[in-house]
């Protein structure tokens, strides 16, 4: 089994049979580093046995020694395990893992209605993000301890005694933070201990293909909690005995499948048919979704020679993945399933992978660009190149939507783009990005206003603003991160780009030269900055950046250096 709460659920229905008591063990509080957090759940039976991880081992063996008091004297119980003691030694034990956790045992039998695990089981079947809160300590005469409360967005769905209108409220901030969490509440001037479980519905993961290389990824999946869906067009590949046990299967052409809605509720999809047409098909089908994850088979020339056939839009780009996987390294099918599923868990969680042990350096950096707002320069008339430059089709792609993608994929706080002439045309481009647009009615005036108009626009406390122009097609990422390195270095300097004999934009300003910005006027912007605030410039080779297309020769070099 998986230590999901599917998984426990799973397992709670499975020994319900022949168990007629269990405790369940829910860690409520954490702090510092623990093996699982808030909200994991262990079953544990009569025997001693239990069933999923709260502490990889640490204190499970002492937990289980606590829940045969619990089966007992059927009192729930609260237990404290502190690993964060000198020398190893803590309380005995000598785990050192340097956390430490709080974890409720309660009793469940057929007297109780085996609650809490048929409230848990009554909150999975809901299949939608709901709060079980528990009542850990009451004071309060109004409100129980021991109780549970099912609550979703829309309504309460069991109700253990009254509740305060304070619970619900905290239920409400629960969902939307995202994660569990063991509250203090003071209610009728009473302290109460309540305990916010936030349950969301497994994973639910849809594989359309049904040969033998789909029965790995099924078994993968199936150790995360995830919830399957096989899909196929043909009889001999929609066969139950094929694959393993609790998945659903579905015979359905694609043509079939856009009548059948439920489909359309899942996470991810993985298109194995090893057949053109039908992955083809299919994926018309899945695109029409907002499934963040669609994942192609084959090479990325296979990829791309479908999604050309659908006319598919760049967002929609952006949900689709092939070659399928995360590189790391091997080639039989079981290997491949794990890279697939791992790839597919990173993308749900939006993390990019890798190694934790690297990690710190880049939590480091991180957090500083969440210091840093990007201003794109875009407000020039284009009067040398006799049209609307801004959007100009550069290798696919207009320079207003390089220049924002490329932004974006910085991870910086926001992006500011500073619009001129044609404003809500240039706007229109780039509707779909998460970016705050900005009209410039002054642009004539030249750049200096919206240099000024844009630091206005940029959210209080940034400690810097990188300045781009959206006319340097040629700037990529990795020669913004380097800029972005630097300044990290050095915080309290301009960082600039170096190209032939002079420096320039991109540059990166840190805010305590903003006051020179709201002073420039007229047509002076950043190498105004870099020419009176020499001492305070720390420059790197950026040679792309010497191309910018202020005309069409300008755009005929760019076309040589780098055809499109």
């Amino acid at each position: 089994m998986n230590s999901s709460i599917k998984g426990i659920i799973d397992k709670y229905r499975e020994l319900k049979e022949s168990e007629k008591e269990f405790v369940i063990a829910t860690i409520i509080e954490t702090s510092g580093s623990t093996y699982r957090k808030a909200g994991a759940r262990l079953l544990i039976t009569r025997s001693g046995e239990f069933f999923g991880l709260l502490g990889g081992g640490c204190f499970e063996a002492d937990l289980i020694e606590h829940a045969m008091q619990v089966f007992d004297d059927h009192q729930s119980q609260t237990l404290f395990y502190d690993m964060r003691g000198p020398e190893d030694l803590v309380w005995g034990l000598g785990l050192g893992c340097n956390g430490a956790v709080r974890i409720r045992l309660e009793y469940a039998s057929a007297e109780n209605d085996y609650s809490p695990l048929s409230i848990l089981e009554s909150a999975i079947s809901l299949n939608q993000d709901c709060i079980i809160a528990t009542i850990n300590k009451s004071d309060c005469h109004t409100l129980t301890s021991d109780t549970h409360h099912l609550i979703t967005i829309e309504q309460t769905i069991r109700q253990d005694g009254p509740l305060a209108e304070v619970i619900y409220s905290a239920c409400n901030d629960i969902l939307k933070s995202g994660h569990s969490e063991y509250r203090q509440l003071e209610i009728e001037g009473n302290i109460v201990e309540v305990f916010f479980s936030l349950v969301s519905p497994p994973v639910h993961f849809i594989i359309v293909g049904g040969g033998p290389d789909s029965v790995p990824v099924m078994q993968t999946a199936i150790l995360l909690g995830w919830s399957i869906t096989l899909i196929d067009y043909r009889e001999n590949y929609t066969k139950p005995e094929k694959f393993p046990k609790g998945i659903s299967i579905l015979k359905s052409t694609p043509e079939e499948l856009q009548e059948n809605l439920d489909v359309f509720n899942a996470d991810a999809v993985i298109l194995m048919t090893h057949k053109y047409e039908y992955d083809l098909n299919y994926l018309n089908v899945f695109m029409q979704t907002s499934i963040p994850y669609i994942g192609l088979l084959g090479p990325t020339a296979r990829k791309n020679e479908l999604l050309k056939s659908l006319e598919s839009t760049n967002d929609i780009k952006d949900r689709v993945f092939g070659p399928v996987g995360m590189d790391l390294g091997g080639e039989l099918p079981e290997e491949i399933a794990l890279s697939l599923v791992a790839e597919i868990q990173a993308v749900l969680h939006n993390r990019e992978g890798g190694h934790l042990s690297r990690k710190d350096d880049q939590l480091d950096i991180n957090r500083l660009k969440e210091k840093i707002s990007v201003l794109i320069l875009a407000a020039g008339g284009s009067s040398r190149f006799g049209a609307l430059k801004q959007l100009l089709e550069y290798n696919g792609k207009s320079l207003l939507k390089r220049s924002v993608e490329t932004a974006l994929s910085l991870g910086c706080h926001e992006v500011i783009v500073v619009h001129g002439p044609k404003a809500k045309k240039c706007q229109r481009e780039i509707a779909n990005y998460n970016i705050e647009n900005i009209s410039n009615e002054d642009w004539e005036s030249g750049l200096s206003s919206s240099l000024k108009l844009g630091l206005k626009s940029a959210s209080p406390g940034i400690k810097a603003m990188l300045i781009l122009l959206c006319d340097q097609p040629l700037i990529q990422q990795h020669q913004l991160e380097n800029l972005i390195q630097t300044w990290i270095k050095n915080q309290d300097k301009i960082v600039a780009s170096e190209y032939g004999k002079s420096t320039g934009v991109p540059v990166i300003i840190p805010d305590k030269v903003f006051n020179e910005i709201k002073k420039l006027t007229g047509d002076k912007g950043a190498k105004k900055l870099l020419t009176d605030l020499e001492n305070d410039v720390v420059s790197i080779p950026v040679p792309e950046a010497e191309f910018d297309i202020d005309t069409q020769q300008d755009f005929s070099k760019i076309l040589l250096k780098n055809p499109a």
